[in-house]
């Protein structure tokens, strides 16, 4: 793949990954109680970190990268869309993420299989699977404080 193409990639995903951060950010300085704050701060960092890794990453790391398969619970695949509001109940911040994080998956395994690419082919799978962790990570949070 050219070198344009992938940083235009790139720049895509980094974009994404800022979009996340502020999400998270702005969630963790709204959430009423400390164990939310906290999550919510982590998967900030976590975005943090994933914005760092992309714009230090290289094809050449893309190909080397190993793709563990991520359990896909799909509660979100049955939820509506609601919009970000500072008063919101928690499982309704749940349901923001994991709705987010449902995107962003869907669109690198959109990419993925509309690339004819093999490298880059890996590296869509490398972002999916990198937003596959965080919609599992929010699922079971649901699943376990929510659905109970």
């Amino acid at each position: 793949m050219d070198e344009k193409k992938f940083q235009e990639i790139m720049k895509f995903a980094i974009d994404k990954e800022i979009k996340a951060f502020n999400f998270y950010n702005s969630v963790s300085q709204a959430a009423k109680y400390s164990g939310a704050k906290e999550m919510f701060s982590e998967l900030a960092k976590e975005e943090e970190g994933h914005r760092k890794l992309l714009e230090n990453f290289s094809m050449e790391k893309a190909t080397q990268v190993a793709i563990k398969p991520i359990p896909d619970l799909k509660i979100s695949d049955y939820m509506a869309e609601v919009e970000f509001r500072p008063d919101m109940p928690y499982a309704d911040i749940l349901r923001i993420g994991m709705k987010m994080e449902e995107h962003s998956l869907k669109l690198y395994n959109d990419m993925k299989e509309s690339s004819k690419d093999a490298d880059l082919k890996k590296f869509f799978s490398f972002l999916a699977n990198e937003e596959a962790k965080h919609k599992l990570r929010l699922e079971k949070i649901y699943d376990t404080e929510i659905l109970k």
